[in-house]
């Protein structure tokens, strides 16, 4: 397994990242990471727009996969999204996936790692609610 990353090892890596803040959002443990309520990431997932995704071809060697997403480089991997306000929020001045979205998603998920970050969810929901 690859070597996970922290809060200061992302926000380092987001600000090398060669792509326009208003081009993509954070998503998945890496938003869970910048919020504080999760300790790493195994990589950095974000969402780009058309927009995004070219910009990102001018400035690495971006691969497809199969599964409809792109290697950016050995820490980052995207997937082609719409920028809907519903789907991000702004917190500590990163374009985060909204923590309601992803907990859907979560809750759609069979995957282990993904139904054990729930509670995790669940818990930063209720806090941000007081």
């Amino acid at each position: 397994m690859k070597n996970r990353m922290g809060k200061d090892e992302l926000i380092k890596l987001i600000a090398n990242l060669k792509l326009c803040k208003d081009e993509y959002w954070i998503l998945s443990s890496s938003a869970l990471v910048i919020r504080g309520i999760y300790p790493d990431a195994g990589d950095l997932d974000i969402a780009v727009t058309e927009t995004g995704l070219e910009e990102l071809k001018r400035n690495y060697n971006v691969k497809e996969k199969e599964n409809g997403w792109y290697f950016v480089s050995d820490k980052i991997e995207c997937v082609v999204d719409q920028k809907e306000s519903w789907k991000i929020e702004e917190v500590e001045g990163y374009n985060l996936e909204s923590i309601e979205k992803y907990y859907r998603y979560l809750k759609d998920s069979s995957r282990e790692k993904d139904r054990k970050r729930i509670p995790i969810i669940e818990d930063y929901m209720r806090s941000r609610k007081k």
